[in-house]
């Protein structure tokens, strides 16, 4: 209870408007979830007080004997998120996704300009409008498909203004992972005007 408890707070607060800069890898990354994190704790105390049981019959009889090795599954999906985590990089050739069920790297020539637009504050996807959906490359399996990016551990006004600057601003593309573009980013994004789609 305290492990989910923790996972729940963990999406509360309000979430950065900030990006890590990796100028080793030309990018700007999303920082890591705690939420993941957390899940994984749930999942291996709620498995181990099952496996752990001498009782472990009594306690989930018949059909229910699956339980435990479902529960040892949600471990394993959870912990290896947790160990790879997942964020939503931005790079001079595009806007990259990866965990650890596969990627999803889509060109700023595949999207349409003028977007994508402010979803909802609390939001956790951000949906993304293709203008050549040709262009998109995805690997492995995502449960969210082509079209959004998972962004719970980022303020989601912020990258979607993001992406919306650069790709209505290819100039600044190639200078993507540098700190002087971020600070320049942050002062674009700053004196952007308000309204609907814009933050």
């Amino acid at each position: 209870m305290l492990a989910m408890s923790l996972a729940l707070l963990a999406l509360l607060p309000p979430r950065p408007t900030a990006f890590l800069v990796k100028p080793e890898v030309r990018a700007f990354a999303t920082e890591p979830s705690a939420f993941q994190v957390y899940m994984a704790v749930a999942f291996m105390f709620l498995a181990s007080l099952l496996l752990g049981t001498d009782h472990l019959g009594e306690v989930v009889g018949g059909p229910f004997m699956v339980l435990p090795f479902l529960l040892l599954v949600g471990v394993g999906v959870h912990v290896a998120g947790g160990w790879r985590g997942f964020s939503v990089e931005l790079r001079p050739d595009g806007v990259c996704q990866r965990d650890f069920t596969g990627s999803l790297t889509v060109p700023w020539e595949a999207l349409a300009p003028g977007r994508p637009y402010q979803p909802e504050v609390r939001a956790s996807t951000l949906a993304l409008t293709y203008a050549q959906p040709d262009l998109v490359r995805r690997r492995g399996i995502l449960p969210l498909g082509r079209r959004r990016l998972r962004i719970d551990n980022v303020h989601p006004w912020f990258i979607a203004d993001t992406i919306r600057h650069y790709v209505d601003h290819p100039q600044h593309r190639a200078a993507i992972g540098e700190p002087a573009e971020y600070q320049r980013l942050r002062q674009a994004l700053a004196s952007s005007p308000t309204g609907p789609g814009h933050g």
